[in-house]
């Protein structure tokens, strides 16, 4: 399957760490994670990365573009343009 192959070792023991703490979601349950907090620690890598002061992992496209409308400023009666042949996610975002 294409893409398999740049899952490694190091992946699997990032993955396993993670399903190690038994918390499959990215907030509370200190205790219990031990410290373990991938999502964050990709943002803050992420955020050096591209020099930045701010990265937030979302779960979808749909999700990157409601985050990126608010993060605009843009609401409720706002005028937004978009193209007409784009994927249904685009509409739900505005």
């Amino acid at each position: 399957m294409p893409g398999f192959e740049v899952f490694g070792d190091e992946e699997k023991r990032e993955v396993l760490d993670v399903f190690d703490t038994g918390v499959l979601f990215r907030y509370e349950f200190g205790p219990q994670r031990g410290g373990v907090y991938k999502v964050r620690q990709f943002e803050e890598a992420f955020a050096a990365y591209t020099g930045t002061g701010f990265a937030q992992a979302v779960t979808s496209g749909t999700a990157a573009l409601k985050v990126a409308m608010t993060a605009l400023g843009v609401g409720a009666g706002d005028e937004v343009i978009t193209q007409g042949f784009t994927f249904v996610a685009t509409w739900e975002a505005i």
